[in-house]
C-alpha cells in the first residue's frame, strides 16, 4: 500500500522530471527494502548507507547526475545530516518538516536540538524563513 505522502511526492517528482529536473535519493538507512520501495515508486535512483553529513555520498550523487554542485538542491528533514552535509559540499539545502513521527534513537536525540536551532533562527529573522 502506498502512503499518502508518497502519492504526492510521485506527482511532484513526475511534474519536475517533465521540466528536466533530476532526482536522487541519498539515504543513511541500511534497510534496502525501505529505500528501494520509495525509489521504485518514484522511479528515482538511490544510494543507501550514505553516511551523511560526510561528503562522499553527496559527491557520488553529483558525479552520477553530472551536475555542478551549485546546481543541486538537497531536500531533507534533518539539520545535522542533510543541511550540514549539503552545505559542506556547496549544495543548496532545503529543510523540510519530518514526514514520519517515528525516528531512530540517534535522530530522537537530535530532534530537540534541531528544534532549538530552528526556533532561534525564526526568532532572529522575525519568524520568516
Amino acid at each position: 500500500m502506498i502512503k499518502t505522502y508518497l502519492i504526492g511526492a510521485k506527482e511532484w517528482c513526475n511534474n519536475l522530471k517533465g521540466q528536466g529536473i533530476k532526482f536522487y535519493i541519498l539515504s543513511n538507512t541500511n534497510k534496502k527494502q525501505k529505500v528501494e520501495k520509495v525509489s521504485k515508486e518514484l522511479d528515482v535512483p538511490f544510494i543507501m548507507f550514505a553516511k551523511k553529513p560526510f561528503k562522499s555520498g553527496f559527491m557520488k550523487v553529483q558525479k552520477e547526475l553530472e551536475i555542478d554542485n551549485k546546481q543541486i538542491a538537497v531536500v531533507g528533514d534533518q539539520i545535522f545530516t542533510d543541511v550540514i552535509g549539503a552545505n559542506n559540499v556547496n549544495m543548496f539545502s532545503i529543510l523540510t518538516k519530518p514526514i514520519d513521527k517515528r525516528d531512530i534513537l540517534v535522530t530522537k536525540i537530535k530532534r530537540p536540538i534541531e528544534n532549538l536551532i530552528i526556533k532561534k533562527y525564526l526568532k532572529k529573522n522575525g519568524g520568516k524563513i
